[in-house]
């Protein structure tokens, strides 16, 4: 499994679109084939994409592909400064597996 995340600053007063579009993004992650997980965290002006991927194929279709880049085209002039994205092997996980459940 291998695990991206997305995090940033939202600019103030930006912060009910960023999440609004968002939740878009989850949704549209999530339908892709391999997406295991997908999570939106917000703490005041500071948000949080996670998603999960069964393999690092997975993973790279979604980075390289046209979610991830329509993403980035619409959420970039919310943030404060350019989003960070980071993407990380899953060496060990001890979720519920009702969590990692698919629709």
């Amino acid at each position: 499994m291998f695990t991206r995340l997305f995090y940033g600053t939202v600019q103030p007063g930006k912060e009910a679109e960023a999440i609004a579009l968002l939740t878009e993004f989850v949704g549209r992650a999530k339908a892709l084939s391999g997406c295991l997980l997908a999570q939106l965290l917000q703490n005041g002006n500071e948000i949080v994409g996670i998603s999960t991927w069964a393999t690092k194929e997975d993973l790279a279709a979604y980075a390289d592909g046209e979610v991830a880049r329509d993403l980035f085209t619409k959420i970039t002039p919310l943030f404060m400064g350019r989003p960070t994205v980071r993407s990380y092997e899953v060496q060990r996980s001890l979720s519920d597996a009702t969590i990692m459940k698919t629709d």
